[in-house]
């Protein structure tokens, strides 16, 4: 790839960043979540396209697997921390429930289309190594929908068996949308009340109260407090 390309790729992927910047602090947080999968698509094209060759900037086809499960393994982490920061921020600002789940559930949608993305690219570079399974589809339109059912199957129920991981890539990518399923759905979800608490702002502090002369104070809670008889 030629040096004026790699200057117009980091030009356009720090503005990139600046846009979602600005649209973070003077609209929405919620553009942010097509981030991970903005930069994929992107990145994807223009390989596609022949602008650039991903396989002269990694060593080969195991370089090139190893950066799919290091950017998955990135934007999962990106996802978690928006919800929990989202989580937290429902406290800060008193944002209702229905708001706070609406986050989540569009942080979890985004990351669900993007591995469906991730396995269709898979799936395009090494072929029947990576998943196998009965009718996976013969043109993009298909496979869309093929990797669209097996993701969601798999965030929502670790799958049905009829579409399988058969190289490490694919299964390494599966293990961490399994991941993000559990945080999301059996730890975020489930003890968002308790999450809630957690983040309100003085939650740990000791409990005060007043003390026998009326002075307020942190004296001993009323089950650790001696009683004395006349």
């Amino acid at each position: 790839m030629s040096w004026w390309m790699w200057l117009l790729n980091l030009a356009g992927l720090i503005a990139l960043i600046y846009a979602f910047y600005m649209m973070d602090k003077k609209w929405s947080s919620r553009p942010l979540l097509l981030a991970p999968l903005l930069i994929y698509v992107l990145v994807s094209v223009e390989d596609l396209l022949g602008w650039i060759d991903l396989m002269e900037i990694v060593p080969g086809k195991g370089g090139m697997r190893a950066l799919i499960v290091i950017f998955s393994l990135c934007s999962v982490v990106f996802y978690v921390l928006y919800i929990f920061d989202k989580i937290a921020d429902s406290v800060n600002r008193h944002v209702d429930m229905k708001t706070t789940l609406i986050r989540i559930s569009m942080a979890a949608a985004m990351c669900i289309l993007f591995f469906t993305l991730v396995y269709m690219s898979i799936y395009k570079l090494f072929g029947g190594v990576s998943f196998e399974g009965d009718n996976l589809g013969q043109d993009p339109l298909s496979q869309f929908i093929t990797f669209l059912y097996f993701s969601m199957a798999t965030f929502v129920t670790v799958g049905y068996g009829d579409v399988s991981p058969v190289d490490n890539t694919s299964r390494l990518v599966v293990i961490l949308e399994i991941a993000f399923s559990f945080i999301t759905v059996a730890y975020a979800l489930s003890m968002l009340g308790t999450l809630r608490q957690i983040f309100k702002p003085g939650s740990d502090r000791p409990e005060t109260y007043s003390t026998e002369e009326g002075e307020p104070g942190t004296a001993a809670p009323p089950h650790e407090r001696k009683h004395f008889t006349r």
